[in-house]
């Protein structure tokens, strides 16, 4: 018998995976990733790159809109659905990641998972077991290339990723046997890569690459089911995935399935890029513990690992949306003058505020390489405020809100859930989701989720 390749060791454990044999721990966190993705999903559609996206899809499916575009009343033709909405779940940075692997996951596992249901229907229990497949996938085809250090060559870990577990996840919801998971997840290696460039623009079609990564994994099941065939040698040929992106691939990870990477994806409390959130963590806790008034700042200096150093340093970024949601100049002044940092943090009211732009002007972001043994585990951050009388006050975060060692809540997440989507479904019907969500596990469909989460004509 020939020696299995990598990508049909992984297929083989995509169907073995079944809900009777995840650990309960593990499907009570696959809920709360789902819920919180359908948050992201919800606020989204109501932000620019979002609405955007929306209009995309629309335009490019006349004649055919067999999906739904949650968050309003609108259809779009499948794929198109899909990108639209991959985009707006990322587009206001709320979405989780995998430190380890620098892939924001969700956002494009439950999208595509809302499409597929849609279209083919599903029960509850293959909805989870489907969404854990993907989440899985996605986190070791990260580890598996040290994805964070494609940072520095301009590649963006999320949409090289996320391809493969878009596929991985929609076989297992339909159900497919090992032999058409591998070709499809040969074909969506095929299909993998975007790159960071824009950002420090605002470059909002940087969110519509994401969202094509989404789009790109269901491509490769529909590409599968027309009798395309994909490399089954894709991971580790020498001019493969792997080799081609890390010099020294990890292996190990597509081969020991012992452990549940799931745990490790982290919620995002915050609405701006990772990098930052450790320092905004660090920034309230000394404003709340020493009562700091953004007056009298004379200096915020942020330390970050040297990786992420370079892409948070964005002195004069642009006033525009998608350039402050990862400077650390803006991020870091907003939070001081509000003495928080939500999704109005990114509105024109603060945007073009001048006190703002004044305070940024004291921020300075450096690299720590004290900071770097601890990552890519954990973004960690370090604040030292100088105030004007000369006093100094400083504090350290290593593992930010969210991680497994500094958790949000089931409290916390659905908190969150209501706190986006209050305004685009009203309460009772937000409610009503997380309700459906807690109960995926008894439901033969989930065509009640799906109701809740639609909006009326």
């Amino acid at each position: 018998m020939l020696e299995q390749t990598l990508s049909e060791q992984l297929s083989r454990e995509i169907a073995q995976l079944q809900f009777d044999r995840i650990p309960a721990h593990v499907i009570d966190a696959a809920k709360l990733h789902i819920l919180d993705s359908l948050g992201c999903i919800l606020a989204g559609s109501r932000l620019e790159p979002g609405r955007l996206a929306y209009n995309l899809a629309v335009e490019a499916s006349v004649g055919t809109a067999d999906s739904t575009l949650f968050g309003t009343a609108r259809r779009a033709r499948y794929l198109d659905a899909v990108q639209a909405l991959a985009t707006a779940a990322h587009c206001g940075e709320l979405d989780d990641i995998h430190g380890g692997a620098a892939t924001c996951i969700g956002a494009m596992i439950v999208p595509a998972l809302l499409a597929l249901a849609e279209k083919h229907g599903a029960s509850g229990r293959r909805f989870l077991e489907a969404a854990i497949a993907g989440y899985e996938t996605t986190a070791r085809i990260g580890l598996s290339i040290d994805a964070p250090k494609l940072f520095d060559r301009g590649w963006w870990p999320s949409t090289v990723c996320g391809a493969f577990g878009v596929a991985a996840a929609g076989a297992k919801l339909l159900g497919w046997p090992v032999e058409k998971t591998t070709n499809a997840l040969g074909i969506a290696s095929l299909h993998t890569g975007g790159m960071l460039t824009g950002g420090q623009e605002g470059a909002t079609a940087r969110h519509l690459a994401f969202g094509s990564a989404a789009r790109n994994g269901l491509l490769a099941l529909l590409a599968t089911e027309q009798g395309l065939t994909g490399p089954k040698r894709a991971l580790e040929d020498p001019r493969g995935f792997c080799f081609t992106l890390c010099a020294e691939p990890k292996f190990e990870f597509l081969q020991d399935f012992k452990q549940f990477h799931l745990l490790d994806v982290a919620f995002k409390p915050y609405p701006c890029a990772r990098q930052l959130h450790a320092g905004v963590e660090a920034l309230l806790t000394l404003i709340r513990e020493h009562s700091i008034d953004a007056e009298a700042i004379r200096q915020i200096e942020l330390a970050v690992p040297t990786q992420n150093a370079g892409m948070i340093d964005r002195p004069a970024t642009p006033t525009l949306r998608a350039a402050t949601l990862g400077s650390g100049q803006y991020v870091m002044a907003v939070t001081a003058l509000r003495g928080k940092i939500d999704l109005a943090s990114f509105e024109d009211e603060f945007l073009q505020s001048v006190p703002v732009r004044q305070l940024m002007t004291k921020v300075t972001v450096s690299a720590s390489t004290e900071l770097d043994r601890h990552f890519p585990k954990y973004w960690a951050g370090r604040v030292t405020v100088t105030l004007a009388d000369g006093q100094v006050r400083s504090g350290e975060i290593i593992a930010p809100k969210g991680e497994v060692e500094n958790p949000m809540t089931r409290q916390d997440v659905e908190a969150k859930f209501l706190g986006l989507t209050g305004t685009v479904l009203g309460e009772e019907k937000a409610r009503a989701v997380i309700d459906e969500v807690s109960l995926l596990d008894t439901r033969d469909s989930i065509a009640p989720l799906l109701a809740a989460l639609k909006l009326s004509e």
